[in-house]
């Protein structure tokens, strides 16, 4: 494998890994009263933006993620790691191709934030209203169970072993405790989406109210149950565990000819 590909998987590694670890940080922040709040990816880019070189941070950012998503097409159409060519295997490159597109998408939004102004508190909702109530709520069931696969995608990947397997981690020094962090990152993503599913399906089956939900959503709806503080923590801890673990790779992660 190139030494450049190599390298735009590391630096993708890392710019996916620092924008966990902010989400987490400003939400674990928020649990303990500390100037934080729960926080979402939008949140985090506008608390990028505000911090000194805030938008040569946002244009590094935005570069990283655009790595990361190559990295996924690359393992997706080119399978440079010989990832097997039976019924699994094919079903883990779609995977990783849609990964791509979802980090092509995310890797827009740090660009969206250098060049616009977005007033505090604006909604994404309204695009949603142009839609009719019925496709809506449709739309938001499909999501919702997307989601629910996806949560339950990563708790049995978790494990079985076969999610961080994948990152050809054995042997390396230090392996077994960046599994550890790895597993409880990947955990708590999985709870963390699980909620967000959740947000979706309540909306496309009972609620007149088709607000688009995401991570932040998801921290507040944990702020207000009533083990609020100690899921905000755990769930936080978890997102910054996540964030160190893609970190690690920039360091750890094996390339298979």
């Amino acid at each position: 494998m190139k030494e450049s590909l190599k390298t735009t998987a590391i630096i993708g590694f890392i710019s996916k890994g620092f924008i966990y670890l902010i989400i987490g940080l400003l939400t674990l922040l928020a649990a303990l009263n500390m100037g934080g709040q729960s926080s979402g990816t939008n949140t985090a880019l506008k608390f990028l933006k505000k911090q000194p070189f805030g938008q040569v941070l946002l244009f590094a950012l935005g570069t990283g993620l655009l790595c990361y998503s190559y990295w996924m097409f690359v393992r997706s159409i080119k399978n440079p790691e010989n990832i097997s060519n039976d019924i699994k295997g094919k079903m883990s490159r779609i995977g990783i191709f849609i990964t791509g597109l979802v980090y092509t998408f995310l890797a827009l939004l740090p660009f969206y934030h250098l060049f616009t102004y977005s007033p505090e508190g604006s909604s994404g909702s309204r695009y949603v209203d142009l839609l009719g109530p019925s496709l809506i709520s449709i739309l938001f069931i499909c999501i919702g169970v997307v989601l629910v696969m996806q949560a339950i995608i990563l708790i049995v990947g978790v494990i079985k072993g076969g999610l961080l397997d994948q990152f050809n981690l054995e042997g390396r020094k230090g392996s077994s405790l960046i599994r550890l962090v790895g597993k409880f990152g990947f955990f708590s993503r999985a709870f963390i989406v699980g909620i967000i599913a959740y947000f979706f399906l309540r909306a496309g089956l009972y609620s007149g109210s088709h607000e688009i939900k995401g991570i932040q959503d998801a921290f507040s709806f944990l702020d207000q149950s009533l083990l609020g503080t100690v899921l905000m923590i755990f769930s936080s801890v978890g997102f910054i565990s996540y964030g160190l673990f893609f970190i690690f790779l920039s360091k750890y992660r094996t390339f298979e000819d």
